[in-house]
């Protein structure tokens, strides 16, 4: 009987946890950042990389991945919804992906922009159903050599104009497009729900985003108000 109860006892030991089919595709999935942002200076990957790699582990796994698109005005601007429907043999799952369309971009009609729009929302949504980490990485920024270096410290030092100046041109990928970061940081202050979620977001992905967006709520925003 003893011999028994201690069979019985390591049969449980070596039970092993059965793992979500969506756990298994979201730990094998693989998307490396081969695309470079010349502005930002930073790696990225883009919602047609993440499909790309995405789709092997689908057919692996016997499961349905399909997007509805749609668009709603929110005030005086036009949102992108990517909608992913997730179906395996184990769950259905839903997560939405929002991109708001620039009002303008260089070079690029109406059906380009909401193209870029649609993009970046289904990027969204699928970062949110794989766990797809998107910040940009340390190590992937471009190295510079020791001559950069030092012509970067011969530079005279900017004045507070010159820094206020900069700061007002300076841009961020939001919504579909590239919007000015102040111009965020006032419809934030206009009560902007999703300029809200997304400088709250960004704030936190380094402390040179926090500092930047304090800069301009501090050194330009309170100026224009003053």
């Amino acid at each position: 009987m003893p011999e028994q109860a201690e069979k019985t006892k390591t049969k449980k030991t070596e039970t092993k946890v059965k793992v979500p089919i969506l756990t298994q595709i979201q730990n094998e999935l693989k998307v490396p950042k081969t695309q470079w942002n010349d502005f930002g200076n930073y790696s990225y990957r883009s919602a047609e990389d993440i499909e790309s790699a995405v789709k092997p582990l689908l057919e692996k796994y016997g499961v349905q991945l399909t997007f509805d698109e749609d668009y709603r005005q929110v005030g005086n601007r036009v949102y992108c919804i990517e909608t992913a429907h997730y179906k395996d043999s184990e769950q259905e799952i839903i997560v939405h992906g929002w991109a708001r369309e620039s009002e303008s971009k260089k070079g690029m009609d109406d059906s380009q922009i909401s193209g870029s729009a649609s993009s970046y929302a289904t990027k969204y949504a699928l970062g949110k159903l794989f766990l797809i980490d998107d910040t940009k990485d340390a190590d992937s920024q471009k190295p510079t050599n020791a001559a950069t270096r030092q012509s970067a410290q011969k530079k005279p030092r900017e004045t507070l104009g010159q820094r206020i100046a900069k700061a007002k041109q300076f841009e961020v990928q939001y919504g579909g497009g590239k919007e000015k970061l102040v111009d965020v940081c006032r419809w934030e202050a206009d009560g902007d729900n999703q300029a809200q979620l997304f400088l709250d977001s960004w704030r936190s992905k380094s402390p040179k985003n926090e500092a930047a967006y304090k800069f301009i709520k501090n050194q330009c925003l309170e100026k224009e108000s003053a």
